[in-house]
């Protein structure tokens, strides 16, 4: 019980500070965006929230939205969808307390005809680099 309600709140602490710099990084590229809770269930069957955040420029909305805190290999996964499609365009996983992203850049060349996720350190620079690839070949929702 205790141990699991500490997991969860680092878990809940490392989102608020996920979702604080992805605001700060995209803002500035002219991107709007809105903290959004999310109610997830736990294995033990309690309910707790978790931020996620919608990320909207012009037509192009995505959703910031996080998975899980017990993924194998990771400590926690947040998936990046398009929507109103709930595409999964990116993820991003928490590895040895750092966040990755992972997205598959549509120029990049397959390898045996299988297209691999480019692995990057989040940061400003690369998540607006990811954004803009986004938005670049979306087709929004009208």
């Amino acid at each position: 019980g205790t141990a699991m309600a500490e997991v969860r709140d680092r878990w809940r602490r490392r989102l608020d500070d996920l979702v604080g710099k992805v605001r700060g990084w995209v803002e500035p590229e002219h991107w709007v965006t809105k903290p959004y809770p999310k109610k997830m269930r736990d294995i033990d069957g309690t309910v707790f929230e978790v931020p996620s955040l919608f990320i909207q420029k012009g037509p192009t909305r995505l959703l910031l939205d996080p998975i899980a805190y017990d993924a194998p290999g990771t400590e926690g996964v947040v998936d990046l969808y398009l929507m109103p499609t709930y595409d999964d365009t990116a993820s991003l996983y928490l590895v040895d307390g750092r966040w990755q992203i992972h997205y598959i850049f549509p120029d990049q060349p397959a390898v045996a005809g299988i297209q691999q996720p480019e692995v990057m350190e989040l940061s400003g620079k690369t998540i607006n680099r990811v954004l803009d690839e986004i938005v670049a070949h979306a087709v929004p929702s009208v």
